[in-house]
């Protein structure tokens, strides 16, 4: 089979929907499927295609994480995308991108499959004075309507995306994937000990530090505020707990200055974006990943951590639970007290090495259960499904 997976954006990109496409990308290679990344890409003048790659010029939006935008419509890239002859267009955003594979699937005459990546009801707030009326939310929902219509199928990886497909009116068959990542990247046995011990060094780390995590993009969605004032209680007594955090984004100098605003600043260390292929070594330093987001949907960066062997310590989310085997790899809190008793019980675990080792075992194999090829297959049988409905075969 062919597919073409066309997206706003791609490695070297940072997001968690980078990671997942190129989850995909490796899990459907494997399974001998061929794959087109179509991207935006503002350091190329031409359209081109390279190692799997159609490479679309853009603009980069420096307001905007840095992301590139192309024009939705273009020959060129239409008519190399219908040279490559794909089978399948597999959209993963909505915007650019997204407009040209509508656009390329109606006139190429190939089938459309939509996933959606993210609770677009969570990102109102950007939307200022307008967040409280409704006719944002219609916006959201005419927006969303106009690539599943001309889906044949949607993708999403959690209940909460389900429910919020639901409640924009989608009539398309949704098929709910979790969403994986490649675990093999994070084992052990691939770890550099001179940048642990680097990173040791540059942060001060001692042997009998508990050590936290965040890692994403710094926003108001990502209620990361939250996070500074339940660890503001934590550390009080405990001065050996330090917690990174771990991206970059538009909420970062606020962050920074709530940290400064509870004397955070020893025991609070932003690190700034950090590469992809070395954020496993700061997983690796952690005992505990923590999230207070309710915007997440199965959370890929959670996903990696647990990988590394690291429980994630979360705000409850019901609608999100699935994604944890709660006491194992998931702990999940509702107020500081259940936030501080969790973290605690985690550090004595820390310091009793039979425990850490154990629990990070249990985590480790829990992670191998739902990884990136079962993903995969999953998302093969719905391509499979919506060629043969529409009478197509590969």
């Amino acid at each position: 089979m062919r597919i073409a997976i066309i997206t706003e954006c791609y490695l070297p990109e940072i997001n968690g929907a980078v990671y997942h496409i190129e989850a995909l990308r490796k899990g459907l290679i494997e399974l001998g499927h061929e794959v087109l990344i179509v991207k935006p890409d503002a350091n190329t003048k031409h359209h081109h295609i390279t190692d799997g790659i159609l490479y679309s010029p853009a603009v980069k939006l420096h307001n905007l994480y840095n992301y590139s935008v192309s024009y939705p419509r273009s020959r060129t890239r239409l008519r190399l995308l219908k040279e490559w002859n794909p089978d399948i267009i597999h959209i993963h955003h909505e915007f650019s991108q997204g407009l040209f594979a509508l656009y390329a699937g109606r006139k190429l005459n190939i089938p459309i499959v939509y996933t959606c990546h993210s609770m677009y009801y969570d990102y109102i707030h950007y939307f200022g004075a307008l967040q409280n009326l409704k006719a944002v939310k219609d916006f959201i929902d005419h927006g969303i309507l106009r690539y599943t219509n001309a889906a044949k199928a949607v993708i999403c990886a959690s209940t909460k995306l389900e429910d919020f497909l639901k409640q924009c009116k989608v009539t398309t068959p949704i098929y709910k994937i979790p969403n994986a990542c490649i675990t093999t990247d994070f084992a052990e046995d691939t770890l550099n000990q001179d940048v642990i011990q680097n990173l040791k060094i540059q942060y001060a780390i001692k042997p009998d530090d508990f050590i936290a995590c965040f890692c994403g993009r710094l926003a108001a969605e990502k209620n990361l505020s939250l996070t500074l004032e339940y660890w503001k209680y934590f550390v009080d007594g405990m001065p050996n707990a330090k917690l990174f955090i771990i991206g970059n984004g538009p909420a970062r100098a606020e962050l920074e200055q709530q940290a400064k605003d509870y004397g955070l600043t020893h025991s609070v260390i932003f690190t700034g974006a950090v590469l992809h292929e070395n954020i496993k070594y700061y997983y690796h330093l952690c005992d505990a990943y923590i999230m207070t987001s309710l915007s997440e949907n199965h959370s890929v960066s959670a996903l990696e951590a647990i990988a590394c062997g690291i429980p994630v310590v979360h705000l409850y989310d019901e609608e999100n639970e699935d994604q944890y085997i709660e006491g194992v790899t998931g702990f999940a809190f509702k107020d500081s007290a259940a936030f501080n008793k969790i973290l605690h019980n985690l550090y004595d675990k820390k310091r009793s090495a039979k425990d850490s080792k154990t629990l990070k075992e249990e985590i480790s194999t829990a992670a191998l259960q739902d990884n990136y090829q079962t993903m995969t297959k999953k998302i093969v049988e719905v391509y499979q499904r919506v060629l043969a409905e529409t009478n197509r075969s590969y």
